[in-house]
């Protein structure tokens, strides 16, 4: 196990802000930074909360895999909504992705999101040996 924090080129997503990194694996785990219902090219995803759910999976699938883990691999999840009228949707397309059992996880009601969204999702998942380039 390395101590050493490596951030890896993450494919079929939009880039971050020169800020942060889409994620950072050390010690066995992978953190993400939080991921928008944005498509690869960068657009917002437009319909109900469930739409961007999904593609905020996509998102998170893509940044775990590059870093040696997977959604299946989660232990935290940590998400922002706008509103907590669409409770229910998010939790119904959240569930469908989750592995069982599901990881810990925490929903916070805030102001406002990046680009005016109305939800932001971040975890941490465990690398496997096998899937991780160090």
């Amino acid at each position: 196990m390395s101590s050493e924090r490596i951030a890896y080129k993450v494919e079929g997503i939009a880039p971050p802000l020169p800020v942060f990194s889409s994620a950072i694996q050390c010690n066995g785990f992978v953190y993400t930074s939080g991921q928008i219902g944005a498509t690869p090219d960068g657009k917002l995803v437009q319909g109900p909360i469930t739409n961007r759910v999904n593609q905020i999976m996509d998102n998170l699938e893509k940044v775990l895999q590059a870093h040696g883990s997977g959604l299946e691999h989660t232990v935290k999840f940590n998400i922002y909504i706008t509103s907590y009228d669409t409770f229910s949707e998010l939790n119904e397309a959240y569930l469908k992705r989750m592995p069982s059992p599901a990881p810990a996880r925490s929903c916070i009601g805030v102001a406002t999101l990046p680009r005016g969204t109305d939800v932001e999702i971040e975890c941490v998942g465990v690398v496997v040996p096998a899937k991780s380039k160090l």
